[in-house]
C-alpha cells in the first residue's frame, strides 16, 4: 500500500476533477471542507450546502476539535455564518485560474473574511474548496466504518496526542500493525510491532514530524483510498488505527 503526501494545491484540484465524475441531485447535501485561521487561531470549517443554499454548519478550534453550529445564508457571493454571540463573513478567493469566471465552491481555492462578536473583529483565511456528497450526521467516516465518528477519532486523538508527548509505547496503542513508513523516492520500511516502534521511535519521529502533526487536526478529516487522512498525508487511518506514516 502507497500513500503519499499530496500538497494542497493537489489536493483540491485532485477532488475537484473526481467531483465532475459524479453528478447529484439539486437538492442533495453537499460538504465543502475548509481549513484555516480565525485572527491567531487555526480553525476547520464544514460548509454543508443544499441546493443554492447553504444549510446549518460547523466550526470548530483546533485546540479544542468541538464542533460550534452555524446557522448560514448565502447573498451574492458572501457567506454569513452565526454561532451564538458572534458571526463570520466570507467570501470566495481564486488564485486567477478563473479566467475571469465567478468564483464557486470548484473555482475557488479559499474563503477570507472577518469574525465578529461585536466588540472584537478578526480576520479568516481558509483553504479547501469543492463540494462532495454529505456524510450523515455522526458518521464522517462511514466509507471507513460504521462505528460513530467520536469513536474514530478516539484513535486518531489519541495517536496525535501520543506523539506530542513523545510516548511511544501509547502511540502503538493507536497503530495497526505492521505500520508502513514512507521515506519518498518509492522507499519504505515496515514497523512489525510495538518493539520496534519504541526502538526507531526517535529515528522515526523527528522534533519536524512531531511539529508537524502536532498543527494538523484529527478531527472531520478527508478521506482519500479508503483512509482517513491527517494533514496533507502525514498520518493514514483505517478503522483498527495509524496504518501509514509519510516522512516530511
Amino acid at each position: 500500500m502507497r500513500l503519499s503526501r499530496w500538497s494542497p494545491g493537489v489536493r483540491l484540484a485532485c477532488l475537484c476533477a473526481l467531483l465532475a465524475w459524479f453528478p447529484v441531485r439539486a437538492d442533495e447535501l453537499r460538504q465543502a471542507r475548509y481549513a484555516g485561521t480565525l485572527g491567531p487561531q487555526r480553525i476547520g470549517l464544514i460548509l454543508d450546502v443544499a441546493g443554492q443554499k447553504v444549510a446549518p454548519s460547523r466550526y470548530y478550534y483546533y485546540r479544542h476539535l468541538v464542533d460550534i453550529p452555524l446557522t448560514s445564508e448565502l447573498h451574492d457571493g458572501t457567506f454569513i455564518l452565526h454561532e451564538p454571540d458572534a458571526t463570520m463573513t466570507l467570501h470566495f478567493v481564486g488564485n486567477g485560474s478563473e479566467d475571469g469566471e465567478a468564483l464557486d465552491f470548484n473555482n475557488s481555492v479559499g474563503l477570507e473574511g472577518q469574525w465578529t462578536n461585536g466588540k472584537v473583529t478578526l480576520p479568516v483565511k481558509m483553504q479547501g474548496g469543492g463540494l462532495f456528497s454529505a456524510a450523515p450526521a455522526g458518521h464522517w467516516y462511514q466509507s471507513i466504518t460504521d462505528e460513530t465518528d467520536a469513536l474514530f477519532e478516539a484513535r486518531t486523538k489519541g495517536f496525535c496526542t501520543a506523539v506530542a508527548k513523545g510516548d511511544s509505547a501509547l502511540a502503538a496503542r493507536y497503530v495497526h500493525f505492521p505500520l508502513r513508513v514512507n521515506h519518498g523516492a518509492g522507499k519504505h520500511e515496515q514497523i512489525r510491532d510495538a518493539s520496534q516502534l519504541t526502538a526507531q521511535w526517535k529515528r522515526l519521529f523527528t522534533p519536524d514530524l512531531v511539529s508537524r502533526i502536532a498543527m494538523e487536526s484529527p478531527h472531520s478529516m478527508a478521506i482519500v483510498q479508503g483512509y482517513a487522512m491527517l494533514g496533507d498525508g502525514l498520518v493514514f487511518f483505517s478503522d483498527k488505527g495509524a496504518e501509514v506514516i509519510n516522512l516530511p
